[in-house]
């Protein structure tokens, strides 16, 4: 049976590590903006074959459920960055020693870049391209006319898409305890042991996800409103 004078101390238990999941999901969605930018804009300018090479890569990281993505970095990066860090600190570096943190950005840092590749991309091309080609008709630099006229437009455009990732992420990292990390489910998991209670963590973790999703689409929508009235 529920005990439902359980559930505030869960949910107080749980709200502990809400900070750490908002600040892991912002990290993975702004470097993934940021690489999805990049990655965006050289396939607009490239020819077939560079094109073709994102659109694989793109192809696979939206296409591979991502507890496969986690697992493949989590067996494999430590490896790969333990020899690195140990040249760097002078000290002997195990696979083991690697924090499991650098699986986690890692992930879902190329998981974002993939989809915000793609939502990047279709936002530039949403905008016309005869404004970009009238402010360079008039003087101005080619970089001046992208950043100052269709980046803008194109970043208004994107912005809901931004939005809904960065909460999408926020659920996804739901799958970090199976790599030793904690977020909010991993809370409600430790909880479920200390207390032995089965059910109560769970439905105050559902809770603190709700009122997280609540609380941050009011402010998305708020923000994407202001931002709306200045351009």
């Amino acid at each position: 049976m529920i005990d439902f004078a359980v559930l505030p101390r869960a949910f107080l238990f749980i709200a502990q590590a809400i900070p750490n999941t908002l600040f892991m999901a912002f990290i993975s969605l702004f470097f993934g903006i940021l690489f999805g930018s990049v990655i965006a804009v050289i396939r607009q300018s490239s020819g077939r074959f560079v094109n073709g090479i994102f659109a694989v890569l793109v192809s696979f990281f939206r296409g591979v459920p991502s507890i496969v993505q986690l697992f493949i970095v989590y067996n494999s990066l430590p490896f790969l960055l333990a020899p690195v860090i140990s040249s760097f600190t002078g000290q002997t570096v195990k696979p083991f020693d690697v924090s499991p943190y650098w699986t986690v950005y890692t992930t879902f840092i190329l998981y974002n870049t993939a989809y915000q590749s793609e939502n990047v991309r279709g936002a530039l091309l949403s905008v016309d391209r005869g404004q970009y080609e009238a402010a360079v008709a008039t003087g101005m630099t080619p970089f001046a006319a992208f950043t100052r006229i269709i980046f803008p437009q194109a970043f208004i455009v994107a912005l809901p898409t931004f939005f809904t990732y960065y909460l999408k992420t926020i659920k996804l990292l739901a799958l970090v305890f199976t790599v030793k990390v904690i977020d909010m489910f991993a809370e409600a998991d430790i909880f479920s042991a200390l207390y032995n209670r089965r059910t109560e963590p769970y439905i105050a973790d559902a809770i603190a996800y709700w009122t997280v999703a609540i609380i941050l689409t009011f402010f998305f929508s708020w923000w994407e409103k202001k931002l709306r009235t200045k351009i």
